[in-house]
């Protein structure tokens, strides 16, 4: 809600007039060389903290060539889950099939599956423990991928804290799913050939997961290493400055 600069009287909606209802001076006029320059100031210190800031995200994406390498390694893991992560035979009476699975046959299924069905398999006794190993091996698959969206927004949101280790440890935990996944899925295959559906289903990890959990591993340690590097905000803007006068010689050089 508004008020007079004045006599600093609240200003209600239906006040329309260019008058104080109280002292009668001009809200728009009142002392207003002052309230430029004030204006003024605060523009100016608003500029200096944006551009402040600025200054900080661009370091934390470009400032050194590590940094500049993050950001590819970090992207990596996302298209390894296109890759092969399992396999599953399955040769049954008028069913023969090989599947792959990875990210997008994966939420395929899971859109067929009876959800309900899914979570109720592990308290049977009789399939419970091997349903749990299967479960689990989607379950950290599908945490590791959730994991690459909240390492992006805590990259977006944090990154003027350069020596954060929060995406190091985001990434090293990613990696160590999609081996837990792959161990899982291995029990499961183990317990699929132990069972009675021995010559049904055949299954097991593929190549795919041990490359997925290696990138956010590298990636994890890419991370460990942009935030144990020294920051030199100055040297940053200064050689940023000097290539920028460089290119605009080069130009004026070339239009001559």
């Amino acid at each position: 809600m508004a008020r007079c600069p004045k006599c600093d009287r609240k200003l209600h909606i239906w006040n329309v007039k260019a008058e104080c209802p109280d002292c009668g001076v001009n809200i728009a006029n009142y002392d207003w060389e002052n309230r430029l320059e004030q204006d003024a100031i605060e523009a100016e210190a608003a500029f200096a903290k944006l551009r402040e800031t600025m200054k900080k995200f661009r370091y934390s994406f470009i400032g050194t060539k590590l940094r500049i390498a993050r950001i590819p390694i970090s992207v990596l893991p996302l298209f390894s889950f296109l890759l092969p992560l399992g396999t599953m035979a399955v040769s049954i009476p008028f069913c023969n099939e090989n599947i792959t699975i990875n990210a997008i046959s994966l939420v395929m299924n899971i859109m067929n599956f009876d959800i309900l069905g899914i979570f109720k398999a592990p308290a049977s006794d009789i399939i419970g423990d091997t349903a749990l190993r299967f479960m689990l091996s989607i379950l950290f698959v599908v945490l590791s991928a959730l994991s690459l969206l909240v390492s992006l927004v805590f990259l977006m949101l944090n990154f003027k804290k350069f020596n954060s280790l929060g995406l190091a440890i985001t990434n090293f935990i990613a990696s160590g799913m999609m081996f837990a996944s792959a161990f899982c899925f291995s029990q499961f295959s183990a317990m699929m050939e132990a069972s009675t559906l021995a010559d049904a289903i055949q299954c097991g990890p593929s190549w795919g997961v041990f490359v997925s959990g290696a990138l956010f591993l590298v990636s994890s340690i890419t991370n460990f290493m942009v935030s144990r590097q020294k920051v030199d905000l100055d040297s940053f803007e200064k050689d940023k400055e000097t290539k920028e006068d460089t290119e605009i010689t080069e130009e004026e050089t070339a239009n001559a």
